[in-house]
């Protein structure tokens, strides 16, 4: 910046000085109840506390979008938020960021089984998808050639959201964290949904006058950067969860150096990160697990089958992982079975809260429980229980550790196990972890 356009800066002596312009886009910044809430505005906050600043979300504007970006355009010392920042916009503001990444995804049902690799894939497979006018999802789907034919124009981001929902449209192209968060407050499950291919992706920021002082934007963004250092959006979205899980390899275990990992485990470490949240992994007893995430707040459990009687408990975010239901008994054992009706007359062993063994005893079949899977392996060798239904997995690798070998009878179910929560763990926690979980599965699925 030139000195003359230095000089003909107005004199704006703090942050208290500026106008603060926000509008309604959820889960950033959005009026609930007649409060301004969202993760920009406690952001935002949060900067005037380590700025030393007077001020609050009470003395944020609230304006539709259009003229809040026309006032930041013109006005000195206004600041506009959340904005993206784009190419054609980059030389219109001055800007303190990043807030966080926008995502705009094709949104399908996860019952629908859509694979896309790109646009191509989507206008080859001829797919109907509702957009919001003049919407940022509207706009790339127009850059990249998708025919006018398949695209669905719905008069409001939860009019689309209807469409997607009872089957009117196969996709909706619309921002991921939005999306996700207007399905919790539509009740609607964010596990029946997922983000088929991302199409747009940017940073949200806060834009500031380009007249505005440069060291007032300093001063703002060296407090976001101390800010965002000291972990304050994970404090924001929900602080750090109990993550309770229990010794069942491959999925959760305890490693010879004493961390806690497996393939379920490292899946949602990484999608932790790449949401920016906290959680504290605990290794228990499966019972306690359980029991503790149904009971105590701000409590998860993996990795958990997702029944009809378990339904209501959680919050469900996954799936994490497959797992397929058989029965075992030792190799040389004398028993032929092919289904749970033939184990009726047998011991069978399962483990306290256990689904696998809940499922079998509704079949009819006798459960001997064990307080931990491990100890099924111990109890068959010695002949205290005839047969054993676990995850096959699970089965395998602790018969492998103690040189136990086993016989597969037949295999009865495949389900999958998801994180399970109190409802009390934030909203916020729960669609983005569930947006940055899909979005692990989608990179680790591709070719």
């Amino acid at each position: 910046m030139s000195m003359l356009a230095l000089l003909s800066l107005p004199a704006v002596a703090s942050l208290e000085g500026l106008t603060f312009i926000t509008e309604e886009y959820p889960p950033y910044n959005y009026r609930q109840d007649d409060r301004l809430e969202g993760i920009s505005v406690e952001l935002l906050e949060r900067i005037f506390r380590e700025t030393d600043t007077a001020r609050s979300r009470e003395d944020i504007l609230y304006y539709p979008w259009a003229r809040g970006y026309d006032t930041a355009l013109s006005e000195p010392g206004t600041v506009l938020f959340s904005t993206t920042r784009t190419e054609q916009r980059e030389p219109l503001f001055q800007w303190v960021g990043p807030i966080a990444t926008d995502r705009v995804t094709l949104i399908a049902r996860r019952d629908s089984d859509i694979r896309l690799d790109d646009i191509a894939d989507v206008i080859a497979g001829g797919y109907r998808i509702a957009v919001i006018r003049e919407d940022i999802g509207a706009q790339r789907l127009q850059e990249a050639g998708v025919p006018d034919s398949q695209v669905h124009a719905a008069i409001s981001n939860v009019s689309a959201l209807r469409m997607l929902e009872r089957g009117r449209v196969d996709l909706w192209a619309y921002s991921e964290d939005v999306a996700f968060w207007l399905m919790h407050e539509e009740n609607l499950p964010t596990t029946d949904y997922v983000p088929a291919l991302t199409i747009s992706e940017s940073d949200l920021y806060y834009a500031l006058n380009p007249r505005t002082d440069p060291a007032l934007v300093a001063e703002m963004q060296e407090a976001l950067n101390r800010l965002r250092e000291g972990g304050v959006l994970s404090e924001i979205l929900g602080g750090t969860i109990a993550f309770n899980t229990e010794e069942y390899p491959p999925y959760n275990y305890e490693d010879e150096n004493g961390r806690i990992t497996g393939t379920s485990t490292e899946l949602l470490r990484a999608a932790l990160e790449a949401a920016e949240l906290d959680a504290d992994f605990r290794l228990l007893p499966w019972a306690r697990a359980y029991t503790e995430a149904q009971l105590r707040e701000r409590h998860c459990v993996y990795s958990t089958t997702r029944t009809p009687e378990r339904e209501e408990l959680f919050t469900w975010i996954g799936p994490l992982i497959s797992s397929t239901w058989a029965a075992f008994a030792l190799a040389d054992a004398d028993i032929d079975a092919d289904s749970l009706e033939d184990l009726q007359e047998l011991q069978v062993g399962s483990f306290r809260e256990d689904a696998v063994g809940h499922y079998a005893a509704s079949q009819g079949v006798p459960i001997v429980v064990a307080s931990a899977e491990r100890e099924n392996i111990g109890r068959l060798r010695a002949g205290l229980i005839d047969a054993w239904v676990t995850g096959e997995e699970t089965a395998w690798l602790l018969a492998e550790e103690a040189g136990l070998s086993l016989r597969r009878l037949f295999a009865f179910n495949e389900v999958d196990l998801y994180l399970a929560c109190h409802p009390s763990v934030p909203d916020q926690f729960v669609t983005r972890l569930q947006a940055a979980l899909d979005r692990a599965l989608a990179e680790a699925e591709a070719p």
